[in-house]
């Protein structure tokens, strides 16, 4: 029973590090952003649902030209599912910023966990971020919106 209640308690301890990690830079982001946004980078708040299957999570993410790789935009999510369930991940993707500051947004990439590989296709404007997702086994939509300030 001890060991259970360690387990738990660890386990919520670092699921909130990776959390504040991840408010920390959304909430710089956010402060960053102007209003009204100018072009598609930056913070975006919304929600995932699953065609298949119904369920659906809390989705964040903020998008910003990548640093390492020249030319490509960084998507850098959070996720949430279940209870207390959640996931962060960067999906790198080669696109352009258009000159009406939106980003075209298709690409594919590997899940961290063991997850499997999804593909996501959609557009940003400044003012919305519409998606699609499919992997092997699921399938849905991401709709997203800017934070209020």
């Amino acid at each position: 029973m001890k060991s259970k209640f360690i387990a738990t308690v660890l386990t919520l301890v670092l699921c909130s590090c990776g959390a504040n990690s991840y408010r920390s830079g959304f909430a710089q982001a956010s402060s960053n952003l102007p209003h009204p946004p100018t072009k598609a980078e930056g913070p975006w708040l919304g929600k995932w649902v699953s065609e298949v299957n119904g369920h659906s999570g809390p989705l964040w993410c903020i998008v910003q030209p990548s640093l390492e790789d020249p030319g490509k935009y960084d998507f850098r999510y959070r996720a949430g599912w279940g209870v207390l369930k959640f996931g962060d991940y960067t999906h790198t993707v080669p696109t352009k910023l258009g000159k009406d500051g939106s980003l075209a947004l298709s690409g594919e990439m590997k899940l961290p966990g063991g997850l499997g590989i999804y593909q996501v296709k959609g557009k940003l404007t400044r003012e919305t971020f519409s998606a699609t997702y499919q992997s092997a086994s699921d399938h849905g939509t991401m709709s997203l919106k800017r934070p209020v300030p």
